[in-house]
C-alpha cells in the first residue's frame, strides 16, 4: 500500500492527471454485528483517493454507535455518518444518497459484506482499459457464513460461464493496457485475471439472464446511477421491493456494458437474516433465491420503463436514438412500444428501424 501512495505522490508533482475519486457507499440496517470488519476493510484499500458514506437507515440496534467506534479508530480520514430515520428499502435507501457522492465511479456496499484490499483498485484498473469503456464493472465474491467460514469461493449465480457459450458477445480484454498513477503518460498491460467486456446490445433483459455477483461486487459510473435513478420517476411503493443490483446491474449495462473480472474481490455473507442470504449453498451455476421470482423481475422491469418514459429528452440527448429505442423495445411489449412511440413522431425513422432490427433477429 505504502507504494502505491509513493506512486500517487510523484504522479501528482509531475501531472495534472491523478487516479479518479472513488466513492464507497455502506448501505446499513441491523447489521451491527458486521459493521466493524466491513468499515474495517475500506480503511484497508489499497487505492488513494477514496471517499466512504456509511449510511444507516434507521436501525433500531446499536449500529450507529459501531459505526462512530470504528471512523473513530479509522486511519484514513475519508469516512462520513450519513442517517435516515426511515428505512425505504434497498434501492431507495441507496440512491438517496446520490447528491452526497462525489467520486467517478461508486460501490454500494452491503454492510454484512466487506471487500477485499484490492477491490476498489482492480475495478478502476478495468475501467481505465484502453479498448472498451463501460458502464458497470464486477468482480466475484467469496460467500461466507456469519462466524466469516468460507462456504464457497464464488457466486455461483454470477454466469461467468456465459464467456464461453456458443455465439457469445463476450470480448477477451486480458491483455487490454491500462492508466495507472505510475505511469500517467503511458498505458501499461492491466495485468488483470481474465477481463471481458460484454456490449450493450448483448441485451440484459431475459430474465435467465444474470452476468453480475451481488450489489457489493460492483462498481458503476456516477454519471450511469445518476442518470438511472428512479427516485423522481416511479413510487416508493414500485422500488420497495427491489433489490439496487437487481434493478441498476441490468439498467446499467443496457446503456453502457459491463466488463467482468474473473477473480473474487470480496466477501458476500449469508447469515440467514434477509430472504437471499437465508438461503444454503447448494452448488451448481443456478440461482437458489428470490433473484428467480418473475413477479420481482417484473417489477425491476416496470421502474426502468418509467426511468426511460420520463427521461425521455435526457436520454435521447446522452444515448442517442438508436440505442434509446433499442432499450424502450427491450422494456415494453410491442403494443406498449407503438403506444409510446406514436408520442414521439419526429423520432419515425430511428424508431421504425429498431422494429426492422428486431424482426430480423427473431
Amino acid at each position: 500500500m505504502n507504494q502505491v501512495l509513493t506512486q500517487f505522490a510523484a504522479a501528482a508533482e509531475t501531472t495534472d492527471m491523478q487516479p479518479p475519486l472513488v466513492t464507497v457507499v455502506i448501505v446499513n440496517y441491523n447489521y451491527a454485528q458486521f459493521l466493524k470488519a466491513c468499515i474495517a476493510r475500506i480503511d484497508r484499500q489499497d487505492y488513494p483517493n477514496l471517499q466512504c458514506i456509511v449510511l444507516d437507515c434507521a436501525s433500531s440496534d446499536d449500529s450507529v454507535s459501531v459505526i462512530e467506534e470504528a471512523i473513530r479508530q479509522a486511519k484514513n480520514p475519508f469516512f462520513r455518518l450519513l442517517r435516515r430515520d426511515v428505512n425505504h428499502g434497498h434501492l431507495s435507501n441507496a440512491v438517496s444518497v446520490l447528491d452526497e457522492i462525489k467520486g467517478v465511479f461508486v460501490t454500494f456496499l452491503d454492510a454484512d459484506d466487506f471487500l477485499f484490499p484490492e477491490f476498489v483498485s482492480t475495478h478502476v484498473k478495468a475501467h481505465l482499459n484502453d479498448l472498451y469503456s463501460a458502464a458497470v464493472s464486477v468482480t466475484d465474491m467469496i460467500q461466507i457464513d456469519a462466524a466469516g467460514q468460507v462456504l464457497a469461493g464464488t457466486c455461483h449465480w454470477h454466469q461467468k460461464w456465459r464467456a464461453s457459450e456458443p455465439g457469445t458477445a463476450w470480448t477477451d480484454l486480458t491483455e487490454a493496457r491500462s492508466w495507472t498513477a505510475a505511469s500517467p503518460f503511458v498505458l501499461q498491460k492491466a495485468e488483470l485475471p481474465r477481463l471481458s467486456y460484454i456490449p450493450a446490445w448483448w441485451s440484459s433483459w431475459p430474465p435467465d439472464r444474470w452476468i453480475w455477483s451481488a450489489t457489493s461486487g460492483l462498481m458503476f459510473r456516477r454519471s450511469v446511477v445518476e442518470s438511472l435513478s428512479p427516485s423522481s420517476t416511479s413510487t416508493p411503493e414500485d422500488q420497495q421491493n427491489l433489490s439496487f443490483d437487481g434493478y441498476f446491474a441490468r439498467v446499467a449495462h443496457s446503456v453502457g456494458g459491463t466488463l467482468v473480472v474473473d477473480s473474487a474481490h470480496g466477501a458476500y455473507r449469508r447469515h440467514g437474516r434477509n430472504v437471499w442470504s437465508g438461503n444454503p449453498v447448494l452448488g451448481g451455476q443456478t440461482t437458489n433465491g428470490v433473484r428467480d421470482e418473475l413477479a420481482i423481475f417484473r417489477g425491476i422491469q416496470k421502474v426502468a420503463r418509467q426511468v426511460v418514459i420520463a427521461k425521455y429528452r435526457e436520454l435521447m440527448q446522452m444515448l442517442g436514438g438508436p440505442l434509446y429505442y433499442s432499450i424502450a423495445w427491450q422494456l415494453m411489449s410491442h403494443q406498449e412500444f407503438l403506444d409510446f412511440v406514436k408520442h414521439h413522431e419526429d423520432d419515425r425513422a430511428i424508431w421504425e428501424n429498431t422494429i426492422r432490427i428486431a424482426k430480423a433477429a427473431k
